[in-house]
């Protein structure tokens, strides 16, 4: 760990994969079945939208969960190395006790970390990969195949089909950030300011009962005392609520809005899709034991609520004053639906429509 980092982003990936693994079927699903599968994906959405992207378009990619955990945590780092650098200084704290709190902050940091990465891991089906803070790198479309072989079996669902409706939803996600130039921005800032009021606030007394709880370098002990309730997270706050609620309410529009798409789209293409979507809405209430840690440890709620919200606002808006009207969350950031009117679409409609 160099001298400008915090978080311990090794633990971090220890934990991920351990609690992750790797899961099967990467063989299962090929880059040619998702390339043919997304082929005319985008020009698709492109015609239902009206949205018109720039750029580069990336290419469909597969990976397994521990490929899925790298690029992410490569990502996670250089989106939280500005923070780090001013965390570093102000936890650099003279005698005796500086480097363990300095320790046991990076430590609990990489605890929550590979929680949050382990849970994604699992669930993920796509993911349209752009950096979000910091220099702007070529965007990755990435799917991860032992997931949508997983979801595909439990769905009973056929192989082309499935996968073709996926493409779609993460087609969306390409036609978004390329036609809407300031959408990267906005959630990197939101993102920004999560992780560098991340150790705000924190107690000494609650880090050092942390520090107590990871003095071991073996993840697998530490994923046995989360599991047995030994360790409660030292960053909850209502703070961290706050801007946690503000980022979840922009990101419940940006796949809100693909869900949309995609149902859509996929209505034209094959009125079978309608039945993936009732299989998919039962896999989502799946609470699984990685998620069950995260509503008890870190107080959040990271079920898949902001995909029915955003969807059911989208779907709402667009049937009452069509797919023009609902573009106008893209105009400016201003115009995004405030977390209150993610519930009553009809007061977006009088303030922005």
């Amino acid at each position: 760990m160099s001298q400008a980092e915090v978080i311990d982003w090794g633990l971090a990936e220890r934990i991920a994969r351990t609690l992750a693994g790797n899961g099967s079927g990467k063989r299962q699903v090929r880059r040619a079945d998702l390339r043919r599968a997304a082929r005319g994906s985008v020009g698709l959405v492109r015609d239902y939208t009206g949205l018109e992207p720039k750029g580069r378009l990336p290419s469909a990619e597969v990976v397994d969960r521990r490929e899925w955990i790298d690029a992410n945590m490569q990502a996670l780092r250089s989106m939280a190395s500005p923070a780090e650098r001013n965390l570093a200084s102000s936890l650099d704290l003279p005698g005796p006790f500086g480097p363990g709190l300095r320790a046991a902050a990076g430590a609990a940091a990489g605890v929550e970390l590979g929680l949050v990465t382990a849970y994604l891991a699992q669930r993920v089906l796509g993911q349209y990969d752009v950096a979000l803070i910091g220099p702007r790198r070529p965007a990755r479309l990435l799917f991860v195949a032992p997931n949508l072989a997983d979801a595909q079996s439990r769905l009973g669902a056929e192989r082309e089909p499935f996968l073709r409706w996926i493409a779609l939803h993460e087609a969306t996600h390409v036609v978004q950030f390329g036609a809407v130039p300031w959408l990267r921005d906005h959630i990197g800032g939101l993102a920004e300011e999560l992780l560098a009021d991340a150790f705000s606030g924190v107690r000494m007394g609650d880090l050092a009962r942390s520090a107590r709880r990871l003095l071991t370098p073996d993840p697998r002990r530490i994923v046995a005392a989360l599991r047995r309730g030994e360790w409660t997270s030292p960053f909850v706050g209502e703070r961290r609520r706050r801007l946690v609620r503000r980022l979840q309410a922009t990101m419940a529009v940006v796949e809100g809005y693909s869900e949309h798409v995609m149902d859509a789209v996929g209505a034209e293409l094959d009125p079978a899709f309608g039945e993936l979507r009732e299989g998919v809405e039962r896999r989502r209430d799946q609470r699984g034991p990685i998620e069950a840690l995260l509503g008890r440890l870190l107080g959040l709620d990271l079920k898949m609520r902001q995909y029915r919200l955003g969807k059911a606002f989208c779907d709402e808006v667009a049937e009452k004053r069509g797919i023009e009207t609902l573009n106008r969350v893209w105009s400016e950031p201003a115009a995004l639906p405030r977390p209150s009117e993610l519930e009553r679409p009809g007061r977006w409609l009088a303030r922005v429509a």
